[in-house]
C-alpha cells in the first residue's frame, strides 16, 4: 500500500486509508489526503484483463458528461503523480476515482420509488451519451454482451456434464431448450449500438444520504461497453423486480409488478424521445432474454462443476438457475395478462 500510495501523494504520512468491503471484484479503499477524499481500487486483472480498456471508456464518458454540464455527480480518474491513468506496483493495477460525498447506496431497492429514481437517474446518464463516439468505447470485457457466445458455451458445457448433473438438472435444462427459440428471435433484431452500462443493480447507484429517494450518480463504470441499451433496461429488472435473493428457489411471490413498472417508466422519463421504435418495442423481451441468458449462464456453471460463479454451498448455482426461471415464468405470466409482447 506504501508503495502505490507514493504514486499519488508526495507525502503519504498524510494520508488515511480505509477499506470498503463492498463489492466482489476489485479491492476497494477510501483514501483522505488534506482534508479529500478519493476511491482507491486494486483491479481485479482476472476478471478485468485490460484495465487501460476501462480507464480509458472511463476518462472518454467523464470528459463528455462534463462538456455537456451533466448535472449529476460524474466519476472522475484521479492521474498519478506522472499523469497516468493507472497505477502499475509489484504487478498489481491501480486506480484512484473521485469521492461523492453525502452518499449512500442500497443492496436491495426498498421501493418502487426507488426503483423508478434509479431507472430515471440512468435513462439520463443515457440521454447525455447519445451523442458519444461509441466506436471509441471498447469492450471490458470481451463477449460479456454476446448472447450467441452464452448459448455456445452453454452447450459445451451441457455436452461435457457429468450423468449426475445432467439427471439432476433436467427440468432445468428442458426449460431452456425449451426456449431457446426466444434467442434465435432477439439476434434477429437489428438493435442500434450504444454504450451500455452493463452492470446497472441498485447498489451501483449513489442515493443522497439525507433523502434516500433521490439518486445522485450512476457509479461502478468498469463494464461500460458497446451494445444494445436495453440490455441495462433487462438487468434493472432482473436484479430489481425480483424480490427473492439470487440464490432462494422458492418460485411464490417472488416477482414485483410495481417495480417492473417503476422500472420501466423511469428508463424511458429521459429516453422515450431517443430511443427508437425497434428498442421501444422490444423492451419487454429484451428483458426476458437479459434473464434467460443470466439463467443460462447459473446452469452452465452448475454443469461444469461450479468454475465460474463463488459458491458457499453444493447446489447455490442450481438453486441461483431455478430463481431465475421462476422470475421467467413470472414475467411470461405478467406479459401474457398486459397484452405487451408475447414471451
Amino acid at each position: 500500500m506504501e508503495k502505490i500510495l507514493k504514486h499519488y501523494f508526495k507525502n503519504i504520512d498524510q494520508v488515511s486509508v480505509n477499506p470498503i468491503n463492498s463489492g466482489w471484484i476489485n479491492s476497494t479503499y477510501e483514501v483522505e489526503y488534506e482534508g479529500k477524499k478519493y476511491i482507491l481500487q486494486k483491479i481485479n486483472t482476472h476478471v478485468f484483463p485490460q484495465p487501460e480498456v476501462i480507464s480509458n471508456n472511463i476518462d472518454i464518458i467523464s470528459n463528455h458528461l462534463k462538456a455537456k454540464n451533466y448535472q449529476n455527480s460524474v466519476i472522475e480518474i484521479v492521474k498519478d503523480l506522472q499523469g497516468n491513468l493507472l497505477a502499475k506496483e509489484d504487478g498489481e493495477v491501480w486506480r484512484m476515482t473521485s469521492f461523492i460525498p453525502n452518499s449512500i447506496c442500497f443492496e436491495k431497492v426498498e421501493s418502487a420509488e426507488q426503483a423508478y429514481e434509479a431507472a430515471k437517474t440512468i435513462s439520463e446518464f443515457h440521454s447525455y451519451l447519445t451523442d458519444v463516439n461509441v466506436d471509441e468505447i471498447h469492450p471490458s470485457i470481451v463477449g460479456f454482451l454476446d448472447y450467441q457466445k452464452r448459448i455456445n458455451d452453454f452447450k459445451n458445457a451441457l455436452n461435457k456434464a457429468s450423468v449426475e448433473r445432467l439427471e439432476e438438472t433436467k427440468e432445468e435444462v428442458g426449460y431452456i431448450l425449451d426456449n431457446l427459440y426466444q434467442i434465435e428471435d432477439y439476434l434477429k433484431i437489428d438493435f442500434p449500438k450504444r454504450v451500455v452500462h452493463a452492470d446497472a443493480k441498485i447498489s451501483n447507484f449513489l442515493f443522497n444520504n439525507d433523502n434516500h429517494s433521490q439518486a445522485i450518480a450512476v457509479i461502478d463504470w468498469d463494464t461500460i461497453m458497446p451494445g444494445n441499451i436495453m440490455c441495462d433496461f433487462g438487468d434493472m429488472i432482473r436484479t430489481y423486480a425480483n424480490l427473492k435473493a439470487e440464490d432462494d428457489p422458492n418460485g411464490e411471490n417472488g416477482f414485483s409488478e410495481d417495480y417492473y413498472s417503476a422500472v420501466k417508466d423511469g428508463f424511458q422519463e429521459h429516453l422515450k424521445n431517443v430511443l427508437t421504435p425497434t428498442e421501444l418495442d422490444n423492451m419487454d423481451f429484451v428483458a426476458y432474454i437479459v434473464i434467460y441468458i443470466q439463467a443460462v449462464r447459473f446452469l452452465a456453471d452448475y454443469l461444469e462443476n461450479d468454475i465460474y460463479y463463488s459458491i458457499s454451498y453444493p447446489k447455490q448455482n442450481l438453486n441461483r438457475t431455478i430463481n431465475q426461471i421462476n422470475l421467467l415464468k413470472a414475467l411470461t405470466k405478467f406479459h401474457e395478462e398486459n397484452s405487451v409482447r408475447k414471451v
